[in-house]
């Protein structure tokens, strides 16, 4: 049974193509909210859920969350294909921070992994606003799998990477 996240469609939570703008528990500057250091956050549910989650074919999607935790699960797949080589932890974090300089596409824009999952935005300033929460979850999310998929002395934990080979809803990874 795939697991969802608990962050049902709350109220006060801004939207940008369907997408909610969820609080992280960040440093990263951008259109998040911070959320408090003590509770659990979407970043923390993807790679809590994402080595039972990254073996279904399909996703029940039962909140907008949901599809937060979808593009998540994807975006965690793709950056463990990037440190599938890496041998350490400086080679890791070298591979990650490449991933993250790489332009993030929004619905409508051929390279979005997902078409359909999140409507095509409204205005420039939507789309843009969902790309720079894209962008600040994918950074989030990029620091914290560093921390599981290395262990503390800088060695790769082959129990994360091992995940690299899987395809997330049989949607093959670029390369």
């Amino acid at each position: 049974m795939v697991y969802h996240s608990s962050f049902v469609d709350e109220e006060g939570i801004t939207k940008a193509c369907g997408c909610p703008l969820l609080p992280l528990k960040s440093h990263i500057k951008g259109p998040a909210p911070v959320s408090d250091q003590d509770r659990t956050d979407i970043v923390d549910e993807a790679i809590t859920f994402f080595r039972a989650n990254v073996f279904f074919r399909n996703f029940d999607v039962k909140s907008s969350a949901d599809k937060l935790l979808i593009y998540l699960t994807f975006y965690i797949n793709v950056a463990l294909k990037r440190l599938e080589g890496c041998r350490t932890l400086a080679e890791g974090t070298k591979a990650i921070i490449n991933l993250g300089l790489e332009k993030v596409p929004v619905p409508g824009e051929p390279s979005f992994p997902f078409p359909g999952l999140f409507p095509l935005p409204q205005s420039p300033q939507e789309a843009e606003l969902l790309r720079n929460y894209l962008k600040q979850i994918r950074e989030e999310a990029s620091g914290r799998l560093l921390s599981v998929a290395y262990r503390p002395n800088g060695t790769p934990n082959k129990w994360w990477l091992a995940f690299a080979k899987r395809k997330f809803m049989n949607i093959i990874l670029p390369s």
